[in-house]
């Protein structure tokens, strides 16, 4: 069925980068309808046409009549026939609120993390106590959506105990094994002091992701010959380069198809999740398999849940001390459990549907929902005269979800290279400063915007 012939999809999302953003531009890519995505908090008010790749403020920031009447126009403009919501923070919820008064149209959400038991979820190390009057006043709202979806059983368990009477719909976030990913080199000071074993921690660490954590565990390691690598970077470092030679190296920022390409290069025998906070699925965690490398995890959430059902990898206790995953890797890596890790590692079939959930079966399944509940499709073609009528163009263009942590990537490169050269250093600086001139003229919504996706992108 072609696009014009289903009704478009609008999107509300508060999230900026990390695994959201990925799972509504895959929606967005995979399914046969217009998309659009409304940016919302945090001062962002700003609608999306994900095909145009063009973003539009709205008349106002307020919820005047000015922005109503301009909202209802690029509605009914665009063709839009569901709304998929993406936070239950009070920002999505105000605008949905704003929805339902002006157009009313079917919505449904996705509890793609615990914020729906706590507001304050990821401050809290394992599942947050439940806020009993956040739950009550969320369940008041998520009584009116058409479905509610969420990532894995961890979720939807958490889910019919705090949100009774709700039914709730299991859809994985899928990942697109078939691709193939970017080839990658170890850099010359990584591989002048590899280690003789590799254990790889993944992504963007945080508090929440257990940033505190790896400091500890690479003293604990000493001696051993077992190197811990960040692929990604830390909230303390975010440039490549080791911390401690020979045994803590950051790799830095990359994108989603350079990762398995990393992951060979640098020589990853495991992959550790140090986080504080239970997962409600995992992205990387699919990504890791796809590359054939086995996992160590925390007991808990939808890691535990993942690595007891499908197998892939070893298990510790939940919130595990730097002394307990020390212990573990010095045993791991000995030559009494060689065997064990060669006969897991060769169990991962990167191509098994359950452990690794594909983009399609996400994709049929989450569409098959909007052509449920949604509106038919209008008789007419979507008229994108009236549509950018309805809205403001805002000064921006041609970015993506992933188009400033590009940037991020490669000015993180450049940052590590300028400590060896004082005088391309100075030069480096000013050419910087003029690409910061160039920044400081934008509009400051679009500033706020660029800088959230760079920092807070694959959480």
């Amino acid at each position: 069925m072609s696009v014009d012939a289903r009704s478009a999809v609008l999107h509300v999302t508060a999230a900026n980068g990390g695994g959201v953003d990925r799972y509504l531009r895959d929606l967005a890519a995979n399914t046969p309808r217009a998309h659009y995505v409304w940016h919302v908090g945090s001062g962002m008010n700003v609608i999306e046409d994900v095909a145009a790749e063009r973003f539009h403020a709205l008349a106002s920031n307020g919820d005047g009549p000015r922005v109503e009447d301009s909202l209802r126009r690029w509605l009914q403009a665009t063709g839009v026939g569901i709304v998929h919501v993406h936070g239950v923070d009070e920002a999505c919820r105000e605008r949905l609120a704003l929805l339902e008064r002006i157009a009313p149209t079917p919505w449904i959400a996705t509890l793609h993390d615990l914020t729906f038991i706590n507001p304050s979820a990821f401050d809290a190390a394992g599942v947050p106590e439940p806020a009993s009057a956040w739950i009550d006043e969320l369940a008041a709202t998520l009584r009116r959506a058409s479905a509610v979806v969420v990532p894995s059983q961890f979720v939807r368990d958490l889910a019919r105990r705090y949100l009774p009477g709700i039914d709730v719909h299991l859809v994985a976030p899928g990942l697109d094994v078939s691709r193939s990913g970017s080839a990658v080199a170890a850099r010359p000071d990584f591989e002048a002091q590899r280690p003789h074993h590799v254990v790889a921690v993944v992504g963007a660490i945080g508090p929440h992701k257990g940033s505190a954590l790896l400091q500890s565990l690479v003293t604990r390691l000493e001696g051993t010959g077992i190197g811990v690598v960040v692929i990604g970077y830390t909230d303390t470092a975010i440039t490549h380069g080791w911390r401690v030679p020979g045994a803590y190296y950051v790799y830095g920022p990359y994108l989603d198809e350079d990762l398995r390409g990393a992951l060979a290069a640098l020589g990853a025998e495991v992959v550790l999740f140090t986080n504080r906070m239970p997962e409600s699925f995992s992205y990387t965690l699919s990504e890791v398999w796809a590359a054939g490398i086995p996992v160590v995890v925390p007991d808990q959430g939808a890691l535990g849940e993942r690595v007891a059902k499908s197998g892939g990898g070893w298990r510790l206790p939940p919130s595990y001390s730097a002394a307990q995953a020390a212990d573990f890797l010095c045993e791991l890596f000995s030559l009494d459990r060689t065997a064990e890790r060669v006969r897991v590692k060769s169990a991962i079939d990167p191509h098994d549907r359950v452990r690794i959930p594909s983009l399609e079966a996400m994709s049929h399944e989450i569409d098959a929902l909007y052509q449920r509940f949604g509106l038919p499709a209008a008789s007419g073609r979507p008229d994108s005269t009236a549509a950018r009528e309805a809205l403001d163009p805002l000064l921006a263009a041609n970015l993506d979800g992933f188009a400033f942590r590009k940037e991020l990537i490669r000015l993180a490169a450049e940052l590590a290279d300028l400590k060896a050269d004082g005088k391309r250093l100075f030069e480096e600086n000013r050419r910087l400063a003029d690409d910061k001139a160039a920044f400081d003229q934008l509009p400051l919504l679009v500033r706020k915007f660029l800088l959230k996706r760079a920092f807070r992108a694959r959480g």
